[in-house]
């Protein structure tokens, strides 16, 4: 079986061990955690993972959404996006540059946490 690849772009190193744990959890392999957009974009240029979980708000110049986009744009990697709160701007800003990308709120559930990982690996 070949483990799936998880890139997580988390600026808050609490969240981003608690995300890791849960996404290792789960049977994935995480090769890297990055806490910038800048961080996120080189990453998913070296590693290409299968899947990427991005925080809205990252350090650096670019946000996670512009750097989802970027990764999107450059790669077709599909990302989730990992946040307190995701308003109705951000997501039009990412549905009209045609990325594929969903979203989950924290705090969330793991069984939501693991349906929204599985449903962008199949798609």
């Amino acid at each position: 079986m070949i483990t799936k690849k998880i890139l997580i772009a988390e600026d808050e190193n609490i969240i981003a061990l608690d995300i890791k744990k849960r996404v290792e959890g789960m049977g994935y392999f995480v090769p890297v955690v990055v806490n910038s957009g800048e961080r996120a974009v080189e990453a998913a240029a070296g590693l290409l993972p299968d899947l990427i979980l991005m925080d809205v708000t990252l350090k650096g110049k670019i946000s996670g959404i512009d750097a989802g986009i970027e990764i999107w744009n450059k790669y077709k990697i599909p990302v989730i996006f990992v946040t307190a709160f995701l308003d109705d701007a951000s997501k039009g800003k990412c549905s009209l540059s045609k990325c594929k990308f969903d979203y989950i709120i924290k705090p969330f559930d793991q069984a939501d946490f693991r349906d929204k990982i599985l449903h962008a690996l199949a798609a």
